[in-house]
């Protein structure tokens, strides 16, 4: 369906979406909204559903960076549901290649010469990226420049069981 209205901009910088198209993708007051410019145009998606428990998912990560000191993320095949040592907040858009990884539900130990990043913007690629078995794809990502030890990987896939059980 394709519907087009002209919004107006206030002294604020802010629009007004047209109540047809809320209505439509069902937005309601402090839904969030993912901004993107492409060129001369700046589209607009609704974002995704973060868990219930997002406090308690962050123990979790928090678990991990404190023993590894690695940059943590728990992230859907859409957005990042909470991450602990980086400045990611959450619903931040994962990029399209760990979207991919993500979706394929399979522990992934990349090639460090061809980094994967977390997002469209590179930053720290990620170094591990391990399953977390719900309703829909999730998985624990870890960030670091360098290869992880066989320790840290171990805890990481540690920790991502812990979130499967607790959240499956």
């Amino acid at each position: 369906m394709k519907y087009t209205d002209i919004c107006t901009l206030d002294a604020q910088g802010r629009i007004v979406i047209p109540t047809k198209m809320r209505k439509i993708l069902n937005l309601v007051n402090q839904d969030s909204l993912e901004a993107e410019l492409s060129g001369q145009e700046i589209h607009l998606r609704k974002c995704g559903e973060l868990p219930a428990d997002t406090h308690r998912l962050a123990s979790f990560l928090t678990i991990l960076y404190n023993s590894s000191r690695h940059a943590v993320a728990l992230c859907s095949d859409t957005q990042v549901v909470s991450a602990v040592g980086s400045f990611l907040p959450d619903r931040t858009p994962v990029s399209r290649e760990l979207s991919a990884c993500i979706q394929a539900e399979k522990e992934y130990l990349p090639d460090m010469s061809r980094p994967v990043y977390l997002t469209s913007c590179p930053g720290t690629p990620v170094a591990a990226l391990f399953p977390v078995h719900s309703e829909k794809p999730l998985a624990l990502a870890v960030l670091s420049a360098k290869p992880l030890t066989e320790v840290e990987i171990g805890c990481a896939r540690l920790v991502a069981a812990t979130i499967a059980r607790e959240f499956d």
